[in-house]
């Protein structure tokens, strides 16, 4: 006998089970293609401080994401489905396990494609801000690695690098003497 009430499952809660499964296990992945600023290329303005995320926090939690996703796939599919018998204890029927089984082990293999993402992004990024630094003291060559064919801006003569004002300004007045004190 079959209907509502008999022993017989239905696909409503296995789709119900899944799609839980699933909104939990996205809401954790992909810290790094979400939170992390990669760094530009090429930069434009190499002489000026690069903004990107160089910690390596987000790769690390989506590398923890992803075993703890991959390994709770790989203990479904090792559960025993449930039989019909009733004295059977059991997690999830076969329907239920491979649905289940299938979200987790996608969830792991977001999780590791965003931490790959995430560590190569990171490392990019601390390459890019040494350089950057080097280019900001005035190390042309390390200019040229950020931007190919890179030309410091300012008129011939300028210092390019701005720590001294272009020679046209002339040099700074002197700061105004007070007048001498009155005797009484």
């Amino acid at each position: 006998m079959t209907g509502r009430g008999s022993a017989s499952r239905s696909t409503a809660p296995r789709l119900r089970v899944a799609a839980a499964l699933g909104m939990a296990a996205l809401s954790s992945a992909g810290c790094s293609f979400l939170f992390m600023s990669r760094p530009p290329e090429p930069v434009v303005t190499p002489n000026y401080p690069v903004e990107c995320t160089s910690s390596r926090a987000a790769p690390v939690l989506d590398t923890i994401c992803a075993a703890y996703h991959g390994v709770a796939g790989i203990a479904i599919l090792a559960t025993p489905a449930c039989s019909q018998e009733p004295e059977d204890v059991c997690i999830y029927d076969a329907g239920d396990k491979a649905a289940v089984a299938a979200v987790m082990l996608g969830a792991a293999a977001l999780c590791t494609a965003s931490a790959v993402s995430g560590f190569r992004s990171a490392g990019r990024c601390r390459e890019v801000k040494g350089l950057n630094a080097l280019c900001i003291t005035g190390d042309l060559a390390a200019c040229r690695a950020l931007r190919p064919g890179f030309v410091p801006p300012g008129p011939p003569g300028s210092d390019p690098w701005g720590t001294r004002p272009p020679d046209r300004w002339g040099p700074p007045e002197p700061a105004p003497q007070a007048p001498p004190a009155r005797p009484q």
